[in-house]
């Protein structure tokens, strides 16, 4: 998964990874049924805190992007 975050930007970091995660499911770039990356994986990959990945994976199940199993 490439997400890009930008520091510099007014948008806060979880919104960002949200925003390209939906982008990535609705140009079918994610495939349905595709799993997304752990929170600590992703976390440690974008070098930014846990939290902010689940808080970024909770928005996307409340808006029925992703489900969790």
């Amino acid at each position: 998964m490439r997400i890009i975050l930008n520091n510099n930007s007014m948008t806060p970091i979880y919104e960002q990874v949200v925003s390209q995660i939906k982008n990535e499911i609705i140009t079918g770039t994610l495939a349905e049924g595709e799993a997304l990356p752990s929170v600590r994986a992703l976390a440690a990959e974008l070098k930014i805190s846990s939290l902010t990945v689940k808080k970024a994976y909770d928005c996307l199940e409340e808006e029925n992007f992703v489900t969790t199993v």
